[in-house]
């Protein structure tokens, strides 16, 4: 896998196939899995897919911290760069939940960088669920460096509080696992730490995070064709769907065919491709980009 260096940051992508570039995001934070790699898969036959490490996704890439709007307006900033050091003047880019806001949100901020965006199942962060996710990411974290040291974070982030999505805490450990990224981390001011995540964790929380937290007079000027591809579930509404689709200038929407329920979601069996219809997705996706 190679690395290329992004705003003096070490960045890990992978490249398939040949053609038009589409990036895709399976979700902010990270950008490698099962998933990920089916999408890769399946459109490698037309396309150049780029899949990447993100900055702070204990996988590859460098970790990032530093005091942006939002870990997505950073993420953002990196996609830029890596763009401009891999000499993509305009690309396709598409996300799954997370993924695709953020996919949106790069759109709006570098509209010169996109041909298309393609978002499957926009995520509710105001549902239970995903606000335990954001608060064990960003909030507990930072309530540990706001009263504490960042060698006290680095201790809750290895053993987390029981709980269904302590996994979420684990990042700073995953992170600072490399003995440079360690030192770098402790040498950060808790402080100054604990504020940048709380505004992280803020910008997240917003009701309208299914749209990137962008207004409606955004929506409405964005210029660039969005495919918004439904998979009703309790952490992804289709209402959400619709009225994202309703608001963007040029859009397209596809309803989903079903509604999963969190007891399924959670016990299906299968890999990850196969939750939430993945392969419906990429045969819209496929049909979208010819457009486009």
């Amino acid at each position: 896998m190679p690395h290329i260096i992004v705003k003096d940051t070490n960045i890990w992508y992978e490249a398939y196939g040949n053609g038009p570039t589409l990036l895709y995001l399976q979700s902010a934070w990270s950008g490698r899995n099962p998933g990920a790699y089916y999408v890769a898969g399946r459109l490698s036959k037309n396309y150049r897919v780029i899949l990447w490490d993100s900055p702070n996704a204990g996988q590859l890439s460098d970790s990032v911290i530093t005091d942006t709007k939002s870990e997505y307006h950073l993420c953002c900033d990196y996609i830029d760069g890596l763009c401009e050091q891999l000499n993509e003047t305009s690309i396709h880019i598409a996300g799954c939940s997370g993924g695709g806001e953020l996919a949106l949100l790069f759109a709006h901020l570098y509209p010169e960088r996109v041909k298309s965006v393609s978002m499957y199942r926009p995520t509710d962060t105001s549902s239970e669920a995903e606000r335990a996710i954001v608060q064990a990411r960003y909030s507990a974290v930072a309530d540990i460096a706001r009263n504490g040291t960042m060698q006290d974070v680095m201790h809750y982030s290895e053993k987390p509080p029981e709980s269904r999505w302590k996994g979420a805490s684990r990042w700073i450990y995953e992170i600072t696992r490399k003995p440079t990224e360690k030192e770098k981390f402790l040498l950060l001011d808790a402080s100054q730490f604990a504020s940048i995540l709380q505004k992280w964790g803020d910008w997240m929380l917003q009701k309208g995070f299914y749209r990137a937290n962008l207004g409606d007079a955004d929506l409405n000027s964005m210029q660039v064709p969005v495919l918004v591809v439904a998979a009703a579930d309790p952490f992804h509404p289709e209402e959400l769907a619709i009225e994202l689709s309703e608001k963007l200038c040029v859009s397209k929407y596809i309803a989903s065919p079903f509604f999963r329920p969190e007891q399924e979601m959670y016990g299906a069996p299968g890999e990850e491709h196969s939750f939430g219809g993945f392969p419906d997705f990429i045969n819209h996706l496929e049909q979208f980009l010819e457009t486009v």
